[in-house]
């Protein structure tokens, strides 16, 4: 039995890296997953722009292996940045389960993560917005109305510390910082409706990327000297089962629209990765938090009604 039994979850992002370890720790707790992006099939691995290297992973993929595991997954090929395909996938996972109990977003772009903001293109900054901002608001205004009318349902807005610091390049902090305050005004006017939302800050997680970077591979980005991601970082499921934790706890209400660690998580709710590994705590992160504090309060003060 698992601890979302009979509960259905869209997860954006979900060909690879956290989106699909989220898709993957959702079902293994029972949850009947909608997953999207953009790349359905194996024979559509995405390139990272610049650099030409190939990134695996696909929706198909990720539903056979939850498939696998006893599960139920629906993929659905969606361009997040596009209004109607977002309420396409929402309307998908109404007709096919009649409710959605967990919204997931994850959406990130695969590309321009390197670089001085004034040394990379201009569009760096649409497309960090355009996906890993815009179109959490775009999937959550799709699937809200459907959460209210069944009087509960959890939004889960995957962020980083890169909101309240600077982390990999200035595009990409704007659009968490985004992303976390979105989390606050959405928290704030659903307040009485049942629908909770929050964000998450998974830090470091074992994604292909991540993998491909500690290597010494061109991923876009470099990881710290001397990272092992086998004994420094979580795996992508993990944050799946940190989403179910939060989403199967109803009566929720103080962390209700803030800004929450996976190791924040894990400790509340007693949980460890599926290797029996504690989350990561990275005193590099804490420290950035402690100095520049987080973009949304810790604590959630409701709006007055």
């Amino acid at each position: 039995m698992g601890i979302l039994d009979g509960k259905v979850a869209v997860v954006t992002g979900a060909s690879r890296g956290i989106g699909r370890g989220a898709a993957i720790g959702l079902a293994r707790e029972g949850a009947a997953v909608v997953i999207a992006a953009r790349t359905l099939s194996p024979s559509q691995d995405v390139k990272i722009d610049g650099d030409g290297a190939s990134v695996g992973g696909s929706l198909e993929e990720v539903a056979k292996q939850i498939e696998a595991e006893g599960g139920t997954a629906v993929p659905v090929a969606c361009d997040l940045s596009d209004a109607r395909s977002v309420e396409n996938l929402v309307q998908v996972a109404l007709d096919k389960f009649g409710r959605i109990d967990v919204l997931v977003n994850n959406g990130q772009p695969q590309s321009t993560l390197a670089g001085r903001f004034w040394e990379m293109p201009a569009s760096a900054f649409d497309t960090h917005i355009a996906v890993g901002a815009r179109s959490y608001y775009l999937a959550a205004h799709a699937a809200v109305p459907a959460m209210i009318k069944q009087g509960s349902g959890c939004i889960v807005n995957i962020s980083s510390p890169g909101a309240c610091f600077d982390f990999f390049c200035a595009p990409y902090s704007i659009a968490r910082a985004a992303a976390d305050r979105m989390t606050q005004s959405f928290a704030s006017e659903l307040n009485g409706t049942g629908v909770r939302a929050y964000s998450l800050w998974p830090s470091f997680i074992r994604t292909e990327r991540v993998v491909m970077a500690a290597s010494g591979e061109d991923a876009g980005f470099q990881m710290p000297p001397g990272f092992d991601p086998e004994t420094q970082a979580n795996s992508p499921e993990m944050v799946g089962l940190a989403i179910a934790h939060l989403a199967a706890d109803t009566k929720e209400a103080e962390r209700n629209g803030t800004a929450l660690t996976l190791y924040e998580v894990s400790e509340t709710y007693g949980f460890t990765d599926y290797d029996g590994r504690p989350a990561m705590r990275h005193a590099s992160v804490e420290n950035a938090i402690g100095k520049f504090g987080r973009v949304i309060p810790h604590v959630f003060t409701k709006m007055a009604k």
